[in-house]
């Protein structure tokens, strides 16, 4: 029990730092475009500013997809939750938690894989050494605008497999009763209207 109490405080940890970085995300997606509309104005685009907006877009729905995970906000068949029973209802819960740890594990695995840290060590990180024995090019990969190693964007790719295997896994142990669920937020109404 310890350990899933641990790992619940981790995905907490978890989910206060990608709400930060959400609403760092959002704020910046939104300056970027009133800069740009303004420049626009006056004849002259911005097109870095075009760009780094469209990545910080990305990066936004990789790290909401993973808060959505956990506060277990995304779309559901509500239909199915109004005529199903209470123990069907649980046994898909802990089905789809099991399923998102899984698919999370396996995005772990293909990111260690596609980034692949030992052959870049092999290489002496000599990227061009790497890329002749691996034909693997993440990174000699630049922004078309800016010109800006892609990699650095295609971080967050394992760190939303990571959190959302650690989400996944706190949300399974929610629904294996393994540790209470969190109370639910006091500043929301549903159904009302």
């Amino acid at each position: 029990m310890r350990l899933v109490r641990l790992l619940r405080r981790l995905s907490d940890a978890l989910a206060r730092l990608e709400r930060l970085a959400l609403m760092a995300l959002i704020a910046g997606i939104a300056g970027l475009v009133l800069v740009n509309v303004t420049f626009r104005l006056y004849r002259v685009t911005l097109a870095w500013a075009d760009e780094l907006a469209i990545l910080s877009m990305t990066l936004a729905a990789f790290i909401g997809a993973s808060l959505m995970l956990r506060a277990r906000s995304a779309p559901a068949v509500l239909l199915l939750h109004e005529v199903a029973p209470p123990g069907l209802l649980r046994a898909l819960r802990v089905l789809v938690s099991a399923l998102a740890a899984g698919f999370g594990g396996l995005m772990i695995w293909m990111c260690w894989r596609w980034f692949d840290l030992p052959g870049l060590i092999g290489a002496g990180f000599d990227v061009g050494a790497f890329e002749m024995a691996t034909f693997n090019f993440i990174y000699s990969e630049v922004t078309p605008v800016m010109g800006i190693a892609a990699h650095w964007f295609y971080l967050v790719m394992p760190w939303f497999a990571l959190t959302l295997t650690v989400h996944a896994l706190t949300n399974l142990a929610e629904d294996l009763g393994l540790i209470a669920p969190p109370a639910p937020p006091t500043d929301i109404t549903v159904g009302e209207g």
